[in-house]
């Protein structure tokens, strides 16, 4: 016997829930964050604006949800970030680096309407901003122009329309 109690009922609903609404459960999200970024849960709760017992609620499934949208900016931002090479190095200055951006950061979290597919089914997504800013960040002006082509003659014309957007952001 591994010495773990199975999850009683109500932690098995708080992760069906959090699944729902967020694609992954809390646990798993921030050990990823946690390890990726070498930190300790103060310090996470420290970066993303959360306490430090909420954060341990959030993980053990005593609580659900984060309610705050500039919260959950901050949790997307680091995520996206540790995809990053200088981030996933393991160097304690470029983590620090984007550990101290986040934590100073005050991302506006809105919605946007994501068409998904045919049918014509909608859902509604978080966007920290908006696609064509993120978009621009991301790649130069020749990936977008290339890959809003691609997008095109699949007949996705409302990404290729949102990558050439991006696109006439760039200015390189």
């Amino acid at each position: 016997m591994s010495g773990q109690l199975p999850p009683s009922d109500h932690q098995q609903s708080v992760n069906a829930q959090q699944l729902q609404m967020y694609g992954e459960n809390w646990a798993d999200r921030f050990g990823r964050l946690l390890r990726g970024y070498g930190i300790s849960q103060s310090r996470l709760a420290a970066v993303i604006g959360l306490s430090a017992p909420m954060l341990s609620q959030l993980i053990s499934g005593q609580r659900v949800k984060i309610s705050n949208p500039a919260v959950y900016g901050r949790v997307v931002r680091l995520e996206e970030q540790l995809a990053q090479p200088a981030v996933q190095s393991g160097d304690p200055g470029q983590q620090g680096q984007v550990l101290d951006e986040v934590a100073s950061s005050h991302p506006a979290l809105t919605t946007m309407t994501v068409h998904t597919g045919a049918a014509g089914g909608t859902r509604t997504a978080p966007a920290v901003d908006s696609l064509a800013e993120r978009l621009a960040a991301i790649a130069g002006r020749d990936q977008l122009r290339v890959t809003a082509r691609a997008a095109a003659a699949t007949g996705a014309t409302e990404l290729a329309a949102a990558l050439d957007g991006a696109a006439d952001l760039r200015s390189g």
